[in-house]
């Protein structure tokens, strides 16, 4: 079997964002390693901003913007029309936790916010958490830079 850092890049990531939702993250400083492992710096930058965020906001309205973007923007691996439906019902009846999230569970889902809101328990201002996050991003992102000089 040949080890290739690349994918085993991108299934960290992925691990990593899904260990945010369920609140079983580790600090962000201990993942940089394993997030930057193929090399690509700007991709570890992205889910360590999360990280970031999680830690120095409130970590619900982040996990919160990963489970809508993984639901809406991250293809599920099985075509499976009942999947949404099943969720949305065990979100309305209160049978499922943010804590019990997965990307499997969500992926291909496109929950909106409503629905996203009702699983976190409150509501927020979603675009507030972008630009947080976003500007957690640039900080790292210069921050590199100046290590690289």
């Amino acid at each position: 079997m040949e080890y290739d850092p690349i994918a085993l890049s991108h299934q960290i990531r992925l691990a990593y964002a899904e260990h945010l939702m369920r609140c079983t993250d580790l600090p962000p400083s201990e993942m940089e390693e394993l997030l930057s492992l193929d090399g690509d710096l700007d991709a570890a930058r992205r889910w360590l901003a999360f990280g970031y965020a999680k830690h120095r906001y409130d970590p619900d309205h982040v996990r919160g913007l990963l489970v809508y973007l993984f639901s809406n923007y991250y293809p599920s691996l099985v075509d499976d029309p009942a999947k949404g439906t099943l969720l949305r019902r065990a979100i309305e009846r209160k049978t499922i936790k943010l804590s019990e999230v997965t990307i499997e569970k969500i992926s291909g889902t496109r929950l909106d916010w409503a629905e996203v809101f009702q699983l976190v328990g409150k509501e927020f201002n979603p675009t507030r958490v972008k630009e947080r996050i976003v500007a957690i991003y640039e900080e790292l992102k210069g921050a590199g830079h100046e290590r690289s000089r």
